[in-house]
Parts: structure tokens; sequence; C-alpha cells
């Protein structure tokens, strides 16, 4: 580990001690008198409030150093404490936190808090808000076959290389703030011209989420649905049942996005009922130990149909990528933070079979075992203030995000009892990089590894992960399973297997892994095939009222 001295946070000069400049580029041997991994580990563990250890050092590691004390409450005990370090050649120094009051109206720091905003409740004010060369900024790249095409604020990122890799970078998902249509529209253009650029070649594909907290899960879906376009992508979920979820439905637009799996109805014919159908006042209870658990029978959350109106003004991600990668010809990469709206997409592949997913970042002495691709993939308020003005929180000066609908996996039987939150879904495999900017150096180490994984996965595979498929059209006619298309299984050592098992259906229909059957969509009419014989598909994508179908926390 490596100290890099910073010694212009928002524009203010603080003296970097000489030796910290002295020893940037020699390795750190002990903080009071510790190993600095452990410190990292342990602060993520108290402070970070996250349940995946590689997501805390993820995390942790940025706001150890600087941060903001609204969202790490640090003790004044703690920020007391002397910071003892110790270098490999043996140099030492011993430091304090230094506390500086922002001026709100400072205009570095008004910008600084509103990138940290724009990330949601979950997180707040960190090292990427506070600096111009943050990595959600375009950096400039000596080598302009480097230099990402991005969208407005970052958001969204591509690039084709001669290095024969497409790249796909999503920062964030979040629209939230002002000019939401635009802000949208602005994600929807540059993601279609980078499905054009990966259109105009047939080199894989590698997708990288680093620090990315989510966002509207509406974008989250057209990303899945991109990469992997016979995903099921309407998830399945349930309210909790409560006077205050009730009133929530009741003033947010939630209702409208919520559907009968069995019959594709709505929920409710209005926005705002009076009194909810059999679906709320006929609760599942779901029973923990000695804990019962009320939540409302489970919906189908069908954003797309929610649709129905040019008058919104959203563009549309016209058309899927003409040259389709197979799940082993895409790489997505994780640093276990990829929270809410990005964890739908890093653990909906992972339960289709529909990428590589790999981890970096996180702790470098950590078990793979325990790296999860993604946390929290629930539909959230992040602030009930839009909701409810007048609440009592509000006074105080607080706010507050929870979670509405908790989600399930893909069981077309409806009858799953444990939301995805609780469920963890590890990574595939890990490479040794632990930081993302978008700097030449960096993509390039990306690249590398993206190669190196591909070539492994024409013969090789995660045994753990059997629902990752090595697509393959003569299996189709082994599985002989009516509109299924099939590949071979990963088998226990580690290879693939020449054992054809269902891997996908066609579209307008689900894959019913649990019983290993296509079922037909009742939301959706089977479409007639193309003239090259792939299906066509349309996704619309739309907000309704700011922050209520965002998914951040």
């Amino acid at each position: 580990m490596y100290l890099i001295p910073r010694n212009e946070p928002l524009g203010i000069p603080i003296d970097v001690p000489e030796e910290i400049v002295n020893n940037e580029n020699v390795a750190v041997k002990t903080i009071n008198g510790e190993d600095p991994f452990n410190i990292i580990r342990e602060f993520g563990k108290k402070y970070m409030g996250l349940k995946c250890p590689h997501a805390q050092f993820t995390l942790a590691k940025d706001y150890l150093v600087e941060g903001s004390l609204s969202g790490t409450p640090l003790s004044k005990e703690y920020l007391n404490t002397p910071i003892s370090i110790t270098w490999e050649n043996g140099e030492s120094l011993t430091i304090n936190y230094k506390i500086i009051k922002f001026n709100r109206s400072n205009q570095k720091f008004q910008q600084a808090l509103e990138r940290s905003k724009r990330r949601g409740i979950r997180d707040r004010l960190r090292i990427d808000d506070l600096e111009e060369t943050n990595k959600t900024r375009t950096k400039e790249n000596e080598n302009n076959e480097y230099q990402p095409n991005c969208s407005p604020e970052n958001k969204i990122c591509c690039l084709t290389t001669s290095n024969k890799i497409n790249t796909l970078i999503v920062n964030t998902f979040d629209v939230t703030g002002k000019s939401v249509t635009n802000k949208i529209n602005e994600f929807i253009d540059k993601l279609n011209e980078c499905v054009d650029l990966f259109d105009s070649n047939n080199y894989p594909i590698q997708l990288i989420f680093s620090k990315n907290s989510g966002g509207s899960v509406l974008l989250s879906n057209a990303i899945e649905k991109i990469l992997s376009p016979y995903d099921d992508v309407d998830y399945i979920g349930s309210v909790r049942i409560s006077d205050f979820t009730e009133d929530i439905i009741k003033k947010s637009s939630y209702i409208e996005s919520m559907y009968d799996p069995e019959t594709c109805e709505e929920r409710e014919q209005e926005n705002n009922p009076k009194t909810f159908g059999e679906w709320y006042s006929n609760p599942n209870i779901i029973k923990y130990g000695d804990v019962e658990h009320k939540v409302s029978q489970p919906s189908k959350i069908i954003f797309d149909k929610l649709i129905q109106t040019p008058s919104l003004g959203i563009h549309q991600l016209k058309k899927l990528m003409k040259n389709k990668r197979k799940p082993t010809e895409i790489v997505v990469y994780t640093d276990s933070y990829c929270y809410s709206a990005c964890s739908w997409v890093t653990k909906g592949l992972k339960e289709w079979g529909g990428a590589i997913i790999v981890g970096f970042d996180g702790d470098p002495n950590g078990k793979d075992e325990e790296f999860e691709v993604g946390l929290s993939p629930s539909n959230n308020i992040p602030d009930i203030n839009d909701i409810d003005k007048d609440n009592i929180l509000k006074q105080y000066g607080y706010n507050l995000g929870l979670t509405v609908i908790e989600t399930y996996r893909f069981n077309y039987e409806y009858n799953e009892s444990i939301p995805r939150e609780f469920l963890t879904d590890m990574i595939d495999e890990r490479v040794n990089i632990y930081q993302f900017d978008q700097t030449e150096k960096v993509i390039k180490e990306f690249e590398e590894e993206t190669k190196k994984i591909i070539e492994k996965y024409q013969t090789k595979c995660n045994p753990n992960n059997k629902r990752l498929v090595k697509r393959d059209e003569k299996c189709d006619k082994e599985i002989n399973i009516e509109h299924g298309h099939g590949g071979y299984e990963c088998g226990d050592k580690g290879e693939w297997s020449t054992k054809c098992v269902m891997a996908y259906c066609d579209d307008g229909y689900k894959f019913d892994y649990n019983n290993n059957k296509c079922i037909e969509d009742v939301c959706v009419n089977p479409p007639t095939e193309s003239d090259n014989g792939t299906p066509s598909m349309t996704v619309n994508l739309f907000m309704i009222i700011i922050g209520i179908i965002t998914l951040i926390l």
C-alpha cells in the first residue's frame, strides 16, 4: 500500500508532511503498529455499513483518508488518536486528522456536494467529488485511441482499441435532479452510439463498474438487455405490509409498475386507490424463526409497460446488437460495491448466465468466495422528503431513504421467500487490479486481463456456476425443448463438459430454470423473427417523478 499526497482538496492548500511526499513510491509497512490493510479492513467493517467485506474495503480506502463527517460520523476520540506511519525503508511519521470546515456557499464545495448527491443517499461526499481529476471526469490520454467517448457528466463511456477489445464504462445510473428527461436521453443516446461502435466489429466486450452507486433501474435494465438480450429483466417483487408503505404507494407512482405475474393485469386500476386489492389485503407471511415478515403477494415489475405516450419525450433504445456476443465473450468487472441498480445488472447476468463476472479492487487478502457481484438489488425511495414534505424527520434536518419493493429470484412459481439482497452471488474470476480511472494505462490493464479470461473460457469455466453455459447450436437438437436453446455445462473439474443443457429461450418466452422449460410470456405475444433469423426488440425507457422509480441507496 502506498500513500499519495493530496495537498489541495477543494482548492484549499494543505501542508502535506515532507515524509509523505518523499515516500510516495515506498510501500507502507505499518499504521499504528498494524498491517495497513487490517486498518482499512477494520474501518470498513465499523463504518461502511455494507455486508460484503470486499465492498467494505473498496469504500474504506477512500473514507479512511478523506471524507465528510456528516456521512461518516467519526467520534472525537477516534479523530484525536495519533496516526503513526512506518514505511518499508524505515522512515516514520506521526500525524493527526485535520478537520476542515467548508463554507457551503463555496462554489467548488457545492459542485462536489452535488456530485455526491447524484449518487444517492447510500453514498456520501468522497475524494472523487473533491478532486478535479476524479475518475468520473474524462482524462486526456496521450493516445487518442484510448480517449473514452462519454456522455455529459461521464455517466456512460465506451471505446474500441487496436487491442481488439470493446470497453463499456458505466460510472452511474443516476438521473435525479433537474432535467431528468434530458439526463435519460443523454444516457440512451450514448448507449446507442456504443452499440453502433460494438456492432462494427466482433471483438469481446468488457463492462467496468467502479464504485457505481446505482440510479435508475430503467437504465440498468437497458445495459443488461443489450449485453444479454434473452434475459428476463421484469423483476419479481413484494412490498412490506404497513401503513407507511400504503402511504408511500398512494403518493408515488410505484403502483403503475406492478402487475399480476399470472395474468399481466395491473394490480390497481387507479393510481391512488383508497384501498388495495387482494394482492395486498391477503398478504404472504414469511417466518424467520420467531419473527414474522408480512409482505404483499409478489408482483411483476414491468417498467417497459409504463411507457404509453410519446409526449414523455424519452428516446428509445431501438435495437439489440447485430453482432451479439455469447456470454463467454463478455466480461463484466465489479468492485463488489456495485450498489442498487448496478447490482440489478450484475446479479441478473449471474442468475441468467449472461456474462463472466470478474472481481477487481476489494480486499487484496480477502477470500474470493466472499466477493459478491453487487449489493442491495431492491427498489428504493432515496428521500422520503420527496413524497412527504411534512414528515417528522425533515423537521429535525434528517433524510431517510428506504426499500419499498424487495425483489426475488426468477422463480416463475412465484413462491420465493428470501429477498435477493440477502442471497449472495459470487464472482467467477478475480484479477489483481485495485484502482480504476479512465486513463490509457488502466484501461489497457483491463483489456489484457479480459483477453486472458476470454482465452481461458474457451476450454475452462467456473465449476461453481452452472448457469454460465458455453452456448452451441449443436445442443439445441439434443435438449429437444420447444423454443429452447442450449450449450455445454461446466463440469465439476472446471472444464466444459459434453453435457448439453438449456441456456435460454426464444424471445417472447421465459426460461423456467427450475422446471427446465420455456414458458410463454403472458405480457408479450411471441414476436416474429426478422429476416436474419434473430429476434427484434425495442426497449422503451422513461422516468416518472424524480427519485421515485430510481434505485439509489
